[in-house]
Parts: structure tokens; sequence; C-alpha cells
């Protein structure tokens, strides 16, 4: 069985849309229903937000798509949405399924503390009695075995960026090691800085006629249209995009890890095998 595993795309709340390329492999035959006739299930893992043209999108692939709450999913018109397109209406905060002999369980996984812990999901895993454990929130891509144990974070499918951010400690630590350098040197420092700072001033601004006359015939020359520049302004300040697909059979899951990086789709393959 193929299952789709795709969630936290924040449209348009934090991206403007899927990638092109990610919506011609995941809906081959958009006009037809469903719009893939390979994959079996479609399991989204919230965060959808405000986009009636996306949870149509994603309701169409398959025949069989199953939701869980993310955090910033408001569940009452989720369900109205979904109800209107004769979906499952019910959004819970986990689920699971069973596929011959895997037990494979979903969530979102906002309410985990901390967010993505190794241990935490552990313990998820055991309380929902599953072999393989789905989850997303950080919007990175995961996939790794614990305990016997398979977990798989497919990341936001459109690079949604995340306000959980890696720790600075260290930067913060050697900034205050400048700060307490010996204030003789600095002022040593201070006075050649002053100097070097008329002369490149100077420069600075000569540079800055040629740089607005050159401007002005680059205006005047070139065309851009607003959503291109919208959508490469968005995907620099993202997470790479991504999407997982689970082909299930007997004890065996093959997970392949699709990754939109620099406008072309990489995937990649992970084989996990129940003891």
């Amino acid at each position: 069985m193929l299952t789709l595993a795709i969630g936290d795309l924040f449209i348009p709340d934090r991206s403007i849309d899927l990638p092109p390329n990610f919506k011609k492999l995941l809906a081959p035959q958009p006009s037809s229903s469903p719009s893939n006739s390979k994959i079996n299930q479609v399991i989204c893992l919230g965060n959808i937000t405000n986009s009636d043209s996306t949870l149509q999108f994603l309701t169409n692939i398959s025949p069989s798509f199953n939701l869980v709450r993310g955090e910033f999913d408001n569940p009452t018109i989720l369900s109205q949405q979904l109800t209107s397109l004769n979906k499952n209406s019910s959004i819970p905060l986990c689920n699971k399924f069973v596929h011959d002999n895997l037990k494979i369980g979903y969530t979102n996984g906002y309410q985990l503390v901390p967010r993505g812990d190794p241990l935490v999901l552990a313990a998820i895993a055991r309380e929902l009695d599953v072999d393989v454990l789905i989850w997303g929130g950080t919007h990175k891509v995961e996939a790794y075995t614990l305990d016997g144990k398979f977990f798989i974070n497919p990341g936001s499918a459109t690079g949604a960026f995340s306000f959980d951010s890696p720790d600075n400690d260290d930067d913060d630590d050697d900034e205050v090691e400048q700060e307490e350098e010996d204030p003789e040197v600095k002022e040593g420092e201070s006075e050649v800085k002053e100097k070097e700072s008329e002369e490149e001033k100077k420069e600075l601004d000569s540079d800055k006629k040629r740089d607005k006359d050159d401007n002005k015939k680059e205006e005047s020359d070139n065309s851009v249209d607003p959503k291109q520049v919208l959508y490469e302004v968005t995907e620099m300040n993202s997470n790479i995009p991504s999407f997982c697909l689970l082909d299930t059979h007997g004890s065996t899951c093959i997970l392949y890890i699709y990754t939109h990086i620099d406008g072309e789709v990489k995937v990649d393959k992970v084989t996990y095998t129940k003891d």
C-alpha cells in the first residue's frame, strides 16, 4: 500500500503555494478524481491553515484522506470544509491504522514537549502501540529507528519557516568575550577605523552616484513578475520543501523522501523491517 505523508503547509500564511514540481508529482491527472491512481491514502499532519484550494487538492489525490489537527488549524472550519468535500470530518490529535503486519500512528506533534524529542516520540509510539510513528511540527524531514520502531517526519511540504530556532548560546559567548577585550587596544583600533571610514565615505558617495544611474537603466530595461519574485523570496527564507511516500507490505516499510532543492526534486530511499 502506498501512503502519502504530508503536512505543515501554512498556505497562505507562510508560503504562497506548494512547489510546482511537487504538484505535478502528486497530481499527474489534476482534472481526474482521484488525481493520482497510485496513492492509496493521504495522511495529512495538519497546519493547512486558510486555503480551500489546498485542502481540495489534497483530498482529491486519493479516495482515502485522513487529517490530524495542527497547532494553527481551526478544527471547526476544517470539519465543515471536509464535510462539503464528502470526506471524514473528524480531526483528532493523533490517529493510527494497520496494514499487514505494521501498525502506523501519526500526529502533528505540537503538543509534545520538547518538540521532536526522540525519547518523547518513543513514549508516544509505545502509548499508541505502533511500529511506525509519523509526526510533524518541526518543518524538517527526518527518518530514523529507535528501540525497534521507525520514526518519520515528512517536514513541510511548502518549506514554510518555523518559529523554532537553534540555540545561539555559543555565538553569544563569543560576542561577550570580544566585548571584554583590553580597552586600550579598542581605542587604537577606533582611531584607525575613523580614518578609514572617512576615505570609505568618499568612495561610497561616488559609487552611489554610479549605482543610481545603473539602477535607472535596469528599471527601464527589465520587467519582473511580482508573483515570481515573491515565490523566490519566500523560498530563500524558508526550510526545504519535502514530503514522504510510504510503501508498506508485510513487515517492511520502504520510505521515499522527496525534497525540493534549487528547483529540482531529489528522492532518497530508506527501508525499515519490523523485527
